[in-house]
């Protein structure tokens, strides 16, 4: 009973944090009934025929051509087959975010403060957008989770141990098949590990470390569209069959980077006449881009967009209050972390506040080509709390050192 007891007590801050973020998740959920829409009413239905060992969603262009949507559809169907229930499937969501947060708190403090991760962590919270994603079946929850578990383990791997490189690797992995963006954390890392190496750190130790994450990711997600082929899952594995898509819609100046129902219809299956198109665009309106990249930042990092868990209620005049309220939200993040370049300009920084940022960089660069929207600002929003929390800590050891200053100089007079 002590241990327990102790063992409480050393986590009582996690516990805390956990049990707060789900209480407050959970009840969310259970007040808000949305509906089910879009890509994520196809892949819940797919997840469905999966449960049931039925087949249609194979004749479907969508996972005909995007096979990497897969990895989320399997998943569900895991969960489903424990407890057939779209609340279910949400409560689910609301364990994974308030880890979420808690993840948040143990990694902000390894970069900053107890007190300055605790203090941004409560504040990500309640924080509507991600509070409110969590009625969404969307994929986009656990992946950032098992991103933020590789990480705070690199952060503590300061002896760069064989295992738990292998272990980010296989997390960075399983993240990828869940959704298909885990290759930025990737770049990110490389040029982490050149940051490192230029401050002469252990080259062959940090050589090693990040040959083990990419050879263990790459295998862990060929293995999985292996073996969603060899089961005939999915007949196309995790395979993206029209990877140009993307990039289509990302520089398309008509719609300011974001989707295109006319795209879809002409180009959406068509990797040939994708290419073709997005050749004629570049060529003729290239000029344009810098306005569109201007218009595509502001949309992806500033804002608001709580239709996919509210846009279903009545009341207008309340929705626009929620976008309102969640908008503070948006630019205190995007603020502090921005504030963060404070500590690398006065070099007071840990290294691994450059890791985080070279993750917010790559983002940045990544989204200025390819489709935006403001729901995927998540991911950005996640390690933007991270840098937040390295602001914070300046601005509280900075007035700490003031008040002991004045109390000194009290003293002398």
């Amino acid at each position: 009973m002590n241990k327990i007891k102790r063992w409480l007590y050393k986590h009582k801050v996690i516990i805390f944090l956990f049990l707060i973020s789900l209480i407050i998740r959970i009840g969310v959920v259970l007040l808000i009934d949305t509906p089910i829409i879009s890509d994520f009413k196809t892949m819940y239905e797919a997840s469905l025929e999966v449960l049931k060992g039925t087949s249609h969603y194979k004749d479907m262009s969508y996972f005909i051509c995007w096979g990497y949507q897969m990895g989320h559809v399997v998943y569900q169907s895991a969960l489903l087959s424990i407890c057939n229930s779209v609340m279910f499937l949400k409560i689910v969501n609301s364990i994974i975010t308030s880890l979420t947060v808690v993840m948040i708190y143990l990694i902000g403090k390894e970069i900053s403060s107890k007190k300055a991760a605790f203090i941004i962590s409560i504040i990500y919270s309640i924080f509507l957008f991600p509070l409110l994603l969590n009625t969404v079946l969307t994929n986009q929850l656990v992946p950032i989770l098992l991103i933020l578990i590789a990480l705070y383990l690199w952060i503590k791997n300061k002896k760069y141990k064989l295992s738990t490189t292998i272990t980010i690797g296989v997390l960075l992995g399983m993240s990828n098949i869940l959704r298909s963006e885990t290759i930025v954390i990737i770049i990110a890392f490389i040029l982490y590990i050149i940051f490192l190496i230029l401050k002469k750190e252990n080259i062959k130790k940090l050589i090693v470390s990040l040959l083990l994450i990419i050879i263990s990711y790459v295998a862990i997600t060929s293995s999985a569209s292996f073996l969603l082929k060899v089961t005939n899952i999915s007949p196309s594995g995790l395979e993206n069959r029209n990877s140009t898509w993307k990039f289509l819609e990302g520089l398309n100046t008509e719609t300011r980077g974001q989707y295109s129902e006319d795209d879809a219809s002409k180009f959406a299956y068509d990797k040939k006449k994708t290419k073709k198109e997005l050749a004629k665009r570049i060529k003729s309106e290239w000029k344009q881009y810098p306005l569109l990249f201007a218009k595509k930042t502001k949309i992806l990092w500033l804002n608001s967009d709580l239709s996919w868990s509210l846009g279903h209620i009545e009341n207008q005049e309340k929705l626009k209050m929620y976008e309102g309220f969640n908008q503070i939200f948006i630019y205190l993040f995007v603020l502090l972390s921005l504030l963060s370049c404070i500590t690398l300009l006065k070099k007071s920084y840990k290294k691994e506040q450059i890791l985080i940022s070279l993750i917010l960089f790559v983002y940045f660069g990544v989204y200025l080509f390819i489709e935006v929207m403001p729901r995927y600002a998540y991911s950005l929003q996640v390690f933007e709390a991270l840098l937040a929390t390295v602001t914070l800590g300046y601005i509280l050891d900075n007035k700490k050192e003031n008040k002991v200053g004045d109390y000194h100089g009290k003293n002398r007079k």
